[in-house]
């Protein structure tokens, strides 16, 4: 309990340091601006809480649907036949060799105009799930790699049945390999959605960017981006960190 609140207090700490060395670095790269006025942003509070509640919902949205693309992808490149397997990995080579900016202008004018796709939210939300989708994919790959094929002839001599096996053998293991690459996972989500700013969705950067323009309080508008993605990704951490430890207390 006494480490936990030292790491806790640790991380704070840690976290101050690196927003005060943030405001400094941006307070040294524009030596013109020698106050700053953050209440520029407040009128505008209501764009910023609309971008900042779009992040999180495309990046949930995104994190779900590319752990289903990434099962079905793992299981394809299983697959007894070796057109599937091609396929899943050259797919999977592709998004590794390619930037994520690139994919999501690949996705938004090479999918969205042959599917009559005008919606630039799902477009995102499908180039994400694409992309995300390949690394979800090497997680279930090493989470399934990882049970030993001696625990499953165990359990077939001990005459366990099939709910058996899942619920207290199989399952539990796979949790506790999959909630931190999964969790880290999203983390890379919801930094990586702030590049749909480039086919215009109304995401946390995209609002940042329109005050920015029109206020021209840039260096604040950085600030706010800063702060803002830190209130999802603490959160998220801490989340992940709770439930490795429920899974860890699963007997």
């Amino acid at each position: 309990m006494i480490k936990d609140k030292q790491k806790r207090i640790l991380s704070f700490i840690t976290a101050l340091f690196i927003f005060g060395l943030f405001i400094a670095l941006i307070y040294f790269a524009f030596p013109g601006r020698k106050d700053l006025d953050l209440s520029q942003y407040y009128s505008w509070k209501n764009l910023l809480l609309k971008g900042w509640i779009l992040t999180i919902i495309v990046s949930v949205i995104v994190l779900i649907s590319s752990v289903i693309l990434g099962f079905l992808l793992y299981l394809l490149s299983k697959s007894k036949y070796l057109v599937f397997k091609y396929l899943a990995d050259i797919f999977t080579e592709v998004v590794f060799g390619s930037p994520l900016v690139v994919f999501i202008l690949i996705v938004f004018y090479f999918v969205g105009a042959p599917l009559n796709i005008n919606n630039r939210i799902i477009l995102g939300i499908i180039a994400l799930s694409l992309y995300m989708a390949p690394y979800m994919k090497n997680v279930f790959e090493g989470a399934m790699e990882s049970i030993d094929e001696m625990q499953y002839q165990a359990m077939t001599v001990f005459g366990f049945t099939n709910y058996q096996k899942y619920r207290y053998i199989i399952i539990p293991q796979l949790l506790k390999i999959l909630i931190p690459p999964l969790a880290g996972n999203l983390t890379v989500i919801v930094k990586g959605s702030s590049l749909l700013n480039f086919i215009g969705v109304p995401e946390l950067y995209n609002a940042i960017i329109t005050v920015g323009s029109t206020t021209y309080a840039v260096v604040e508008g950085y600030i706010f981006l800063f702060v803002m993605y830190l209130l999802i990704t603490i959160p998220l951490i801490r989340l992940t960190k709770y439930f490795e430890k429920k899974v860890a207390g699963w007997n």
